[in-house]
């Protein structure tokens, strides 16, 4: 029996391939079935709309080709997740550049507290050792799936308010509007990392996923320390494009 909501026309002109190619997209762009999720079988999708193992597989073919679905051998065929590119020539904000792309990133917040400054944080941000930082710990989703995970530290001093901020925006947005302090320059210092049991339990991923490590130092007017951030990308979602101009160059040793 035909499933509500997967219903063809076989009178139509329009394949029913492609009718059904349709009804697999409605169901993901419906939010029923979100990056990352393992599709229905083909048996069952068969039975959606009481059509052949052939048409079936030729709608999945056509929506792999067209990387909304993936297949992995072994484990069936899933929704495939968005991969993110991220330009380097700006000090970006994510959550703005996600919004610019019709995706909604969502925070949860895991920690925020008040911590003294240790002396490599103290010196990044150029305040006094043991000085009060604020410290905020979050996971990053888009439509449910965690992407990142965050650590920020911000002089307290410099805005007092944001122990008690919401986070429904963009942090940078916030300290913007809120406490007029917009990031003038940062510096990014880009590595790749093996994934721990803590990162890969609260991005729901295996070991096996590649991880970017990000750290940020970023100022404000006059050179003012705003910001040390420390975050960890999901590397099957993200990648980074940096546009290189023909100039002597530099390379040195990572200072561990």
């Amino acid at each position: 029996m035909v499933q509500n909501g997967w219903e063809l026309d076989h009178e139509s002109s329009i394949p029913l391939h492609v009718q059904f190619e349709q009804r697999m997209i409605d169901h993901i762009q419906s939010g029923e079935w979100k990056p990352g999720d393992k599709i229905p079988s083909e048996r069952d999708l068969m039975g959606f709309s009481n059509i052949s193992r052939a048409t079936v597989r030729q709608a999945m073919n056509a929506l792999a080709h067209q990387n909304i679905l993936e297949k992995v051998h072994g484990s069936g065929t899933f929704v495939k997740l968005p991969k993110f590119e991220q330009r380097l020539e700006i000090a970006y904000s994510f959550s703005e550049q996600i919004r610019r792309l019709g995706f909604k990133l969502e925070d949860r917040l895991l920690e925020r507290h008040l911590t003294p400054a240790t002396p490599d944080l103290a010196a990044q941000l150029q305040i006094p050792e043991g000085s009060d930082v604020i410290y905020i710990h979050r996971l990053r989703m888009i439509s449910g799936t965690p992407v990142m995970v965050n650590k920020a530290y911000i002089p307290y001093a410099l805005c007092p308010g944001l122990l008690d901020e919401s986070f429904d925006n963009s942090l940078y947005q916030l300290l913007v509007n809120r406490y007029q302090l917009p990031i003038i320059q940062a510096t990014d210092h880009l590595e790749a990392v093996a994934s721990d049991r803590d990162l890969c339990h609260l991005l729901q991923i295996s070991n096996r996923i590649p991880i970017m490590f990000v750290e940020r130092i970023a100022f404000t007017h006059d050179g003012t320390g705003l910001h040390v951030g420390l975050t960890h990308i999901r590397g099957d979602m993200c990648y980074f494009r940096i546009n290189l101009m023909s100039q002597p160059s530099t390379l040195a040793i990572k200072k561990v």
